[in-house]
């Protein structure tokens, strides 16, 4: 989409977002599931950002609709670097892989775009689980749509946010590992903390890693 005499700096509506998504998530937790349809929920956000930005009278419900559905494709997401690799590995090794996500129900077509869902053994979003990361009622859920992993001493979750993936995984009784290059927001344990995926991967490929 096309949008014309659009006012301020890229910086000043990605702040914007920032402060209209805390706030929004504040008042109706997990994309609204408990109070109004996830949909409406980013249009309000993609509201509230950009009122400041578009002339006076421009259609932000539409801009929202399209924004919702340009983010289920690959138009607006990247793989990872050497996500594909590190998922490869530990599939060969023949352990079940899931997804934990504070996210809403568009993940499924996110993954099912980007190629990567064939991967996966279970995909959990905090939108149908009902609880978001790092409440560790959503790990709990994560074990039941597991087959074949059934105690959280057997379970490994990888993420970059310390609070919400490393803290939450491990205050849940699983084993937890942070990708994260920025040395403020990490862990005591430094063998838990990876600068990158392919430093994982090798890791893991070279077994110096044990992953549970």
């Amino acid at each position: 989409m096309c949008l014309q005499g659009i006012r301020g700096s890229e910086s000043d509506a990605q702040n914007k977002m920032r402060e209209n998504f805390k706030m929004m998530w504040e008042q109706h937790p997990n994309f609204g599931r408990n109070s109004i349809l996830w949909e409406e929920w980013w249009r309000q956000v993609v509201k509230l950002t950009l009122q400041d930005h578009l002339p006076v009278g421009a259609d932000t419900r539409s801009l929202g609709n399209t924004l919702i559905n340009d983010f289920k494709t690959s138009k607006c997401w990247d793989v990872a670097a050497g996500s594909d690799t590190l998922l490869q590995i530990i599939k060969k090794k023949g352990i079940a892989i899931g997804v934990i996500s504070n996210s809403d129900p568009r993940l499924y077509d996110i993954l099912q775009n980007l190629g990567l869902s064939k991967y996966f053994d279970f995909i959990l979003t905090s939108y149908d689980c009902g609880f978001s990361k790092p409440d560790s009622r959503i790990f709990q859920e994560a074990l039941l749509r597991c087959k074949e992993i059934t105690k959280a001493s057997e379970s490994l979750h990888i993420g970059d946010d310390l609070e919400k993936d490393y803290i939450g995984a491990r205050e849940s009784g699983w084993h937890a590992l942070l990708i994260s290059n920025n040395e403020t927001k990490i862990p005591p344990a430094k063998d838990h903390v990876f600068a990158n995926i392919d430093l994982l991967s090798i890791a893991i490929s070279q077994n110096k890693l044990k992953l549970v």
